[in-house]
């Protein structure tokens, strides 16, 4: 490209053009406003002026709409490839490109521009239509004339750069005129050049088919068939001759929404994405919305309800580990409702349906999907809801997009909308500090059942409390910042909320795995990242399951000699006696 300085001398940009006296950056095209078929483009100081090549794949094509150039077909369709608002669809000739607005149909054919670099420094991407200038190139600026590939022209100097680009040097711009070459009807080997000529034309063969050959298949002169979603063939006069949809460079999702390939579709597209919430540890809690929070009651609590037809509700039973010393809760039971299905997700990967236990795989068409993947319990509703339990007290519990700010419960509104969360049942707007009126409006049955298991339990909820484990207890909880396990997911989840749940978790511990809640929490979710957690981060933090059975040890005590010393003195044994045996 040739390039210049801006006028501040700091940078440098591909040169503009200097068209009717009006400027034009580089890299731009329009239409002449006089005639809507002559389109112009700057390409790095030169303008390339050309024809548009209107074509009409249809029987009865409609006028072209004001201020357009070309007829309009009234489906969007060619060679039986479906066209979209948004997707320019190609034919086997590259420059031919078609899109269709509002149900109308439009193709249209441009001739490529004229290059600044020479031809040995251009580049042409296989099934583009254009070539493209590799590299930069500076050039001094002489007045009143103009560079062009490896020519140099004084003002107001005709020149040709092929047989098919004429052009002139006015205002320091190389103005050419190139005509587009018109669309081919046959296929690309029926195309062939002509002496003589700019473009390529069309030369039947003496003989002419009325079938299409192609993967051992055969197609009628006018039949269309699908190779797969992006591309389409038609047989015209025993050639196929077909069509593809273009994928745009697709610009980063919005909040709230991925890039995802849909099945059936040829290219990806911006979705709204799933929520997700989870109930993990001693309760700590993650809404759809992003807030987590930690919610330490005892008791049954709506965890996520469609608000106002409740089509659907998952409930949690949060129950102290230790009914003594009440220093943890624990979610042990989930309960499901969908329509007149009442599922019961219990500790050890048990499950009840309607009150009676089923054995996994279960699978009742358009109602439910429940199976066991590596212990933990996956259940798919036919509303598209998808609940993961790991049989112990994490919860998983995925919803669709289509219940956007139309949940409520524990897990929050789904509206996109982090500041408001915490709305009570009637509707009160709960500040961080009051964590313990949040949860406990949410309690299933009467709001009494839950506070008498509390009532003696001190409120010990927080959004994040500093906690320090115990001086011999080992920090587990470091593992979330091991670089072999989520060293891929820091630069995109922050694993210092995690941390902070793990730490909480491991303050009074029952039995040194806690902290594995957090864990798998921070890893789910940066698996839905799109980061790749390595298999055997359970194993390596030592959260995987202990199937190894503990030896057999004799009923018989052990005993030390100190303890036979002793017993032989209580019972008056003497030394000739048989021994006690050791171990």
């Amino acid at each position: 490209m040739l390039v210049e300085k801006t006028k501040d001398g700091c940078c440098r940009k591909c040169k503009g053009c200097v068209y009717n006296k009006v400027h034009h950056s580089s890299h731009t095209e329009w239409t002449d406003p006089d005639n809507p078929c002559k389109v112009l483009r700057c390409e790095a100081g030169v303008v390339t002026v050309s024809d548009l090549q209107c074509y009409t794949p249809c029987a009865n094509p409609l006028p072209p709409e004001p201020g357009k150039c070309c007829r309009t077909c009234p489906e969007c369709k060619i060679n039986g490839q479906e066209a979209t608002d948004d997707r320019d669809v190609i034919s086997d000739d590259p420059c031919l490109k078609c899109r269709c607005n509002k149900g109308r149909m439009t193709c249209a054919k441009k001739a490529c521009p004229v290059l600044q670099c020479t031809p040995k420094s251009q580049y042409h991407p296989p099934g583009e239509c254009c070539p493209i200038c590799r590299g930069t190139r500076v050039l001094m600026n002489v007045p009143k004339s103009c560079s062009l590939q490896a020519l140099f022209i004084w003002e107001g100097q005709k020149f040709s750069i092929d047989k098919c680009t004429n052009c002139t040097c006015q205002n320091e711009t190389s103005i050419c005129q190139r005509s587009a070459c018109p669309v081919l009807d046959c296929a690309p080997d029926l195309q062939k050049s002509v002496p003589g000529s700019c473009c390529k034309q069309c030369i039947m063969p003496e003989e002419v088919k009325t079938q299409c050959s192609q993967g051992g298949k055969y197609y009628e002169d006018g039949q269309s068939w699908k190779l797969d979603d992006c591309r389409s063939c038609k047989c015209h006069r025993g050639m196929p001759s077909c069509a593809m949809t273009r994928c745009n460079v697709t610009l980063p999702c919005a909040a709230g929404t991925q890039l995802v390939h849909l099945p059936g579709e040829c290219c990806e597209k911006c979705v709204e994405v799933e929520g997700t919430c989870m109930v993990f540890g001693d309760p700590h809690y993650k809404t759809f919305d992003g807030k987590i929070y930690t919610f330490q009651g005892a008791g049954k609590y709506l965890l996520v309800s469609e608000c106002k037809s409740q089509s659907f509700s998952v409930r949690v039973a949060n129950e102290f580990f230790n009914k003594t010393l009440k220093s943890l809760v624990l979610t042990k039971r989930v309960a499901v409702r969908f329509g007149d299905l009442r599922l019961n997700l219990q500790q050890k990967g048990r499950i009840k349906l309607n009150r009676k236990k089923v054995n996994l795989p279960y699978k009742k068409e358009g109602v439910v999907h429940i199976e066991k993947k590596n212990g933990n319990v996956e259940v798919i509703l036919q509303n598209g809801v998808k609940i993961f339990w790991s049989g112990k007290s994490f919860l998983e519990v995925m919803v669709p997009a289509v219940y956007k700010n139309k949940l409520c419960g524990l897990c929050g509104n789904f509206n996109g909308n982090v500041q408001d969360e915490l709305k009570t049942r009637r509707g009160h707007l709960a500040k961080d500090n009051e964590i313990s009126t949040f949860g406990s409006s949410w309690c299933v049955g009467s709001r009494s059942s839950c506070a008498a298991l509390n009532r003696n339990n001190r409120a010990r909820t927080s959004v994040f409390n500093n906690h320090r484990p115990e001086k011999n207890q080992k920090n587990r909880c470091k593992y979330l910042s091991n670089p072999k396990l989520f060293g891929e997911c820091e630069s995109k989840l922050n694993y210092y909320k995690y941390y902070k749940t793990c730490k909480m978790d491991m303050c009074k511990c029952p039995n040194g795995k806690c902290y594995c809640d957090s864990l798998m929490a921070y890893a789910r979710e940066c698996e839905k990242l799109g980061v790749k957690v390595p298999d055997n981060w359970r194993l390596e933090s030592f959260c995987h399951e202990e199937n190894v059975r503990r030896p057999k040890t004799s009923k018989r005590p052990a005993y030390t000699p100190a303890d036979i010393e002793r017993i032989m003195r209580q019972k008056n044994f003497t030394r000739t006696r048989k021994p006690l045996m050791i171990h």
